[in-house]
């Protein structure tokens, strides 16, 4: 676990708890590690980080602490990543648990809260993370348990058995293969499923009406027409926007509108969300007038997945508004032209693109997008001109690292 992870973790903490919940549970959890010699062998640094560890997972899980295979994984998190026997493992999660709810932070709820449900919004978090420090962000259980799940995702795809956890490997081998119809049928089916676990996460019980399987699909269309322009959409459904808004999924208008309500526009994790949905339905005759207009996370999903982009449309990007865009969608356009029309990425195209860029983090990008690509002598020598001619050190570090890969392949 890296540094800026429990940095993260407390940060979170001190935002999400009070004193008065923390303090307790901090001295409940001294109290019953001072009888496990496991722990008290540990630097105090360490006891901290284990504390902190505990505290993150149990608030970021509050609405699932009386469900048995979080009590499982918790166990498996002391045992696996921190070395502590099962049983001081079992003692320590069952009273941390127990004094956690005494103390008010389990947020009790009579929907989507059992094994099955915890395994499937597991599975999706383990799906989409970006990265491992991102999937332990979002799980909270450990570096160890991550890996344990993922192995147990990829031997369930080999068909093998008893991977992760005994008594729930045939339910987490129904859940992977229940996604992968539904992944089948519609593309972008996980994000049905991460709004729905953050409607419920924001309001219980009263996000009941909305996340109905019926309903799901035309929430998330919703939130696409929004992402598109359409901020009053919501103007008649007070309920939805303000559980949308509570899962920071939408927030309230910035620019002041002709209309006396203001309406809403998506936060950063509502584009994630609707990102490959609107990347999927965008048309053709959508792109070219409007895809600069669009937010950074919609634009890459557009580069990276819709079957209307060409590689004529992504030269005419390249040419007229590389400064426009983030490093990320450059990076995108040119792993995706190196996709469709490898041969358009020659010496002379990388060349105009390195003297067009105004930023390093745009040269930057170039280069990084270029390492999957082939070189030919006119490519090596585009990128070595930069390499010696560059005033930016992150500009010829990345340079150094891509001749250094082209030129170890076989």
């Amino acid at each position: 676990m890296s540094w800026s992870v429990i940095d993260n973790k407390m940060n979170s903490l001190n935002a999400g708890l009070n004193q008065w919940e923390l303090k307790p549970l901090e001295r409940e959890f001294s109290e019953i590690t001072s009888h496990t010699p496991k722990i008290a062998q540990l630097a105090r640094s360490i006891r901290g980080i284990l504390f902190v560890d505990l505290a993150y997972a149990m608030m970021r899980h509050r609405d699932w602490l009386q469900v048995p295979v979080f009590s499982a994984l918790m166990i498996d998190f002391l045992q696996l990543d921190y070395g502590i026997p099962r049983g001081d493992a079992e003692i320590i999660c069952h009273d941390m648990i127990e004094a956690a709810m005494e103390l008010g932070l389990y947020r009790p709820r009579s929907i989507c809260c059992d094994d099955r449900e915890f395994l499937t919004w597991a599975y999706v978090c383990a799906a989409g993370a970006r990265d491992e420090d991102a999937l332990d962000a979002d799980l909270g259980l450990g570096t160890a348990v991550l890996r344990k799940l993922r192995d147990g995702l990829q031997a369930i795809e080999r068909v093998e058995s008893q991977v992760f956890i005994p008594e729930y490997d045939a339910m987490l081998a129904t859940i992977v293969l229940e996604l992968g119809h539904e992944c089948k049928a519609t593309a972008w089916a996980m994000d049905f499923h991460r709004m729905r676990y953050a409607m419920l996460a924001a309001a219980g019980d009263a996000a009941q009406p909305f996340v109905l399987e019926e309903n799901i699909p035309e929430l998330l269309s919703v939130l696409v027409r929004i992402g598109k322009g359409e901020s009053q959409i919501l103007i008649d459904r007070p309920a939805l926007r303000e559980i949308f808004t509570a899962a920071g999924i939408v927030v309230e208008e910035s620019k002041a509108r002709r209309s006396k309500t203001r309406g809403v526009e998506l936060t950063d994790y509502g584009y994630s969300l609707t990102a490959y949905c609107a990347a999927m339905t965008m048309t053709l005759s959508d792109l070219p007038k409007k895809f600069l207009q669009l937010s950074n996370r919609w634009q890459e999903a557009i580069v990276r997945r819709s079957a209307h982009v060409s590689a004529d449309f992504l030269e005419a990007l390249i040419a007229k508004s590389l400064n426009k865009i983030s490093p990320e969608v450059l990076e995108a356009i040119i792993s995706r032209l190196a996709d469709l029309a490898p041969t358009k990425l020659n010496g002379e195209l990388v060349r105009r693109m390195l003297s067009d860029a105004n930023l390093g983090w745009h040269k930057a990008a170039i280069m990084r997008a270029l390492k999957k690509v082939h070189p030919s002598r006119d490519l090596l020598d585009a990128v070595a001109s930069e390499l010696t001619s560059s005033i930016s050190p992150g500009v010829r570090l990345a340079a150094g690292g891509l001749l250094d890969q082209w030129t170890d392949r076989p």
